[in-house]
């Protein structure tokens, strides 16, 4: 929890102390013009914020503490004037500390970023500028340093944290021509890679693009809030003037306006959102907008692709049987393995996997050729190979065969593994009302092998294109459809999905781009958060917003009834908007 001393020690409260001080000195040594001093530094800042809000069209309750204070000048009521402006202060000033503490974790993504990275050249080495790096160059990356780019490793081995990307805690061994992902950090010697990209088109970077994104997209509720300030300054105008027309008081108009506050339509909301757009970052999700946590509380629809999503994303090679005589299983493996380095798919990762750990040899693949969903192929040796999935299963697993052209010469058998937690997460979502659904590239007997037990409806078999057309089946029922996958081949289905989540510790940009959510990480659990998050970050927010309405209402009907006077009506209002924003920050915990 945020400590007061934090809250007031911050930058944002020199103004509000500073109004303090004159209205101490005003009120201990009899001096008014302190007080007038105090009213009028409340009266600027007032009107140099609603400036700026109303030049991006937006209406503001604070014209009604503007109105408050021109009245309290206007009747000579200079304490009253002065403790309003140091009430408006304080809200300016926990808004700006709430919306900065909120987003601290998500800038220190961006912080992480090297502005330089080192190139090898003719000449030695020298630092340039991210964007002067082309494909080709050779990197040098020292001890502590992060990789902006996606590369190939000349280093023999080379020591990478990668929780940046995978959430993944303990280091990783990379050999000598794997692939290296954008944000890996260097724990070991020096490191020499070849860039395989630029920074701009890195996935890294597209990743923290959807960061910088959130924190500039208005939540729905954040809109629909600045819609209702317009009735509720209305509501809180007939509430002033009534007072005054019942008791000819002008002092009980005053008392009213000074309680109508704006912090639970033009703060709290806000805040939540952006709370939950950092808590969610601390646990490697990153979410596009504050929209979408409204989308994840209210998508009852949802429909998972298997392979890297609900399994491992990391089949395990379970056997390799050879159809050429001319052929062993370590050549087969290491033609296979020479294509798939060039692929983000699970499949080819569980090649590259198997083929680092057995030292196998690297060979020079070229006019690599992938079908997305459907194979891979390229030349090696002058000779044409390509992979593909076996059309029939000789049993259970996955089959993956190798050709020579034509011919085919081998075929590999995978075992997919299933998640631990896939079924603590189906069983958060079913209990919640959420409908579920799995659609899955892999063959039918396959996919119900592994998912079986858990009696959701399958759709195996599914390319591409048949992904999403069963993403807009559902949405012809007039449902929310939620999509979560992990590979480019999920992309079209998670683009049309209103609700798209991609496990990207693949680094699958496509994919990535196409999503509303990016978990960094593998574990199934995320998804579960990433929904959690949605629901009371929404149920927060407009806790918020009906708690701050409903208090403030009262503590006008207190000052139409002449309970409350203008000072007391500021402190009042001052408490309620206190109240209002703690209960927004808790969407941050």
């Amino acid at each position: 929890m945020i400590g007061l001393f934090d809250v007031l020690g911050s930058r944002e409260f020199r103004i509000p102390f500073a109004i303090l001080l004159l209205i101490f000195l005003g009120e201990v040594f009899s001096f008014p013009q302190a007080l007038i001093l105090g009213g009028l530094v409340g009266l600027f800042s007032l009107l140099f914020e609603s400036w700026g809000r109303l030049r991006h069209g937006k209406w503001n309750l604070d014209y009604l503490a503007f109105l408050a204070l021109v009245v309290a000048f206007f009747l000579e009521q200079w304490l009253a004037g002065a403790v309003l402006a140091l009430m408006a202060a304080v809200s300016a000033a926990l808004e700006t500390y709430g919306t900065r503490r909120a987003e601290k974790t998500l800038r220190e993504l961006f912080e992480k970023i090297p502005k330089t990275v080192m190139v090898r050249g003719e000449s030695g080495d020298h630092e340039v500028s991210l964007h002067a790096v082309v494909p080709g160059d050779t990197l040098v990356l020292r001890r502590g340093e992060m990789l902006p780019f996606e590369a190939e490793l000349l280093s023999n081995e080379a020591v990478f944290d990668e929780s940046n990307v995978t959430g993944e805690v303990e280091p990783a061994v990379h050999r000598k021509g794997g692939l290296l992902k954008a944000g890996f950090v260097n724990r070991g010697e020096i490191v020499l890679a070849r860039a395989e990209g630029d920074f701009e088109h890195s996935s890294y970077r597209k990743i923290l693009k959807l960061v910088d994104e959130g924190k500039h997209h208005p939540a729905p509720l954040a809109r629909l809030s600045e819609r209702y300030n317009i009735l509720f300054t209305i509501f809180s105008l007939a509430i002033a003037f009534a007072a005054y027309f019942f008791s000819g008081d002008l002092m009980r108009f005053l008392a009213v306006l000074v309680i109508a506050t704006p912090c639970p339509l033009l703060i709290a909301a806000p805040m939540s959102f952006i709370g939950g757009l950092n808590k969610a970052a601390r646990k490697n999700i990153i979410i596009k907008s504050p929209f979408i946590l409204e989308l994840l509380a209210s998508t009852k629809t949802i429909l998972f692709d298997k392979t890297g999503t609900l399994t491992l994303g990391e089949p395990r090679l379970r056997s390799i049987h050879i159809f050429d005589k001319h052929l062993d299983e370590e050549e087969a493996l290491n033609i296979a393995a020479s294509l798939e380095r060039h692929s983000i798919h699970p499949i080819a990762k569980a090649f590259v996997r198997v083929h680092s750990e057995a030292k196998g040899e690297i060979l020079p693949a070229t006019h690599i050729s992938e079908e997305i969903g459907k194979g891979i192929r390229g030349t090696i040796h002058g000779s044409e190979f390509s992979l593909r999935k076996a059309t029939v299963s000789g049993g259970d697993g996955i089959v993956v065969e190798l050709y020579c052209g034509k011919k085919r010469i081998a075929s590999f058998t995978f075992d997919d593994i299933l998640k631990p937690a896939v079924g603590e997460v189906f069983g958060y979502l079913t209990s919640r009302g959420y409908r579920l659904g799995i659609i899955t590239g892999d063959k039918e007997k396959n996919a119900r092998r592994v998912l079986g037990h858990f009696r959701l409806p399958l759709y195996a078999d599914a390319t591409p294109e048949r992904k999403a057309s069963l993403i807009a089946r559902y949405q012809k029922k007039g449902e929310l459809v939620g999509m979560i996958g992990d590979g480019v081949n999920d992309a079209p289905a998670l683009a049309l999905a209103d609700l798209g989540i991609v496990f990207s510790g693949t680094e699958n940009s496509a994919a990535t781009e196409a999503a509303d959510v990016a978990i960094l990480d593998r574990d199934a659990l995320r998804i579960r958060d990433a929904i959690h998050i949605g629901r009371s970050s929404y149920r927060v927010a407009f806790q918020s917003i009906v708690l701050g309405m409903a208090l403030s209402t009262g503590g006008m009907t207190l000052a139409f009834f002449g309970y409350v006077d203008p000072v007391q009506g500021a402190v009042l209002q001052e408490v309620i908007d206190f109240c209002v924003i703690m209960n927004a920050l808790r969407s941050t915990y």
